[in-house]
């Protein structure tokens, strides 16, 4: 190289997880794969506790118990899976998890109440759509909440996603 000697660095790095399980959070692509599969997944199993519970209980109660197991389950899989080896304080996780649950409860019952504008009796499977339709507006939402807000790097990583 034109008589230039360059030295690589030759720092060993542990990567805990193996290059193939993390390859995919490192950017913005893979990332949000990785969020939209545990998502897909999360609100199909909201879905389906939400009608059985629909059995036992009305829309209400239906509802929080079945957004409470699904916001944590899913909750603990993005930090698993999408955003994983981020490093953040516990209460501020706890926090960001009932921020969300908050957030979903209240588009949750936005979409419910719509649909009881339009529909006289809704069945426990059209108000499970409905509330899976909001979740992909929610789904959204929180991918990029989460992204900018809640597993960013540092600041000079949020304006600079990969």
């Amino acid at each position: 190289m034109n008589g230039l000697a360059v030295q690589e660095s030759k720092a060993v790095v542990p990567v805990p997880h193996g290059p193939a399980r993390t390859a995919g959070r490192d950017n913005v692509v893979g990332q949000a794969v990785l969020f939209t599969v545990i998502g897909v997944l999360a609100t199909a199993a909201n879905a389906v506790l939400y009608v059985l519970l629909r059995e036992v209980f009305p829309t209400g109660p239906s509802n929080l118990i079945s957004l409470l197991i699904t916001t944590v389950a899913s909750s603990m899989a993005h930090r698993h899976f999408a955003f994983a080896d981020r490093h953040e304080h516990p209460i501020r996780m706890h926090l960001q998890t009932l921020a969300v649950f908050l957030f979903y409860c209240v588009s949750n019952n936005i979409a419910l109440g719509l649909l009881a504008l339009v529909v006289e009796n809704p069945s426990s499977v059209a108000e499970a759509v409905a509330v899976a339709a909001m979740s992909i507006f929610g789904g959204i939402t929180r991918f990029v909440v989460l992204r900018i807000w809640v597993f960013s790097r540092s600041a000079a990583h949020r304006t600079n996603w990969k």
